[in-house]
């Protein structure tokens, strides 16, 4: 607990925080949003062509959304780690944002299980289509539950 606190004391946090610059916490909090709106915009689109939205476009064109979402992911990881130390030693013993995490790790691990058994097999059996189906409504569930928990931390801040 003492590195998470002294993260959060940092001269880094400082400066970041108290930044002469109206635009240094702006940006980075904006930099989040737009890698967020990539990669749940694309995993949101992928899950809805798996769950038979838009039958008429191939499943298989979907694969090139995995680009989209592995840099929002990159981005969103960058910004939080920015993020986070702000406020490490808060965010340490906030169960909200374990959920958050949790959530987009199971998020993200159902999307690439997704990838594997229905896009990247062009005829894949019934039996997958439909436990992918399945694997796409949780995805999405568990992308709701990430975002309302992020949104949750602003406003339950100790």
């Amino acid at each position: 607990m003492a590195f998470l606190r002294s993260l959060q004391d940092s001269a880094f946090t400082d400066w970041f925080l108290g930044s002469d610059s109206i635009w240094t916490y702006p940006t980075i909090l904006t930099l989040h949003t737009v890698g967020m709106a990539m990669l749940v915009g694309a995993s949101i689109v992928v899950h809805l062509r798996v769950l038979d939205v838009g039958p008429g476009f191939p499943i298989e064109r979907v694969r090139a959304l995995y680009n989209i979402i592995w840099t929002g992911f990159a981005i969103n990881l960058v910004t939080g780690i920015v993020l986070f130390v702000t406020e490490a030693a808060d965010r340490a013993v906030d169960p909200v944002f374990y959920v958050k995490l949790a959530s987009i790790v199971l998020a993200l691990w159902l999307g690439v299980t997704v990838k594997r058994r229905v896009i990247d097999r062009v005829n894949a059996p019934s039996g997958t289509l439909r436990a992918a189906r399945l694997l796409s409504l949780s995805s999405l569930g568990l992308w709701t539950v990430a975002i309302v928990a992020g949104r949750l931390m602003a406003y339950l801040k100790k």
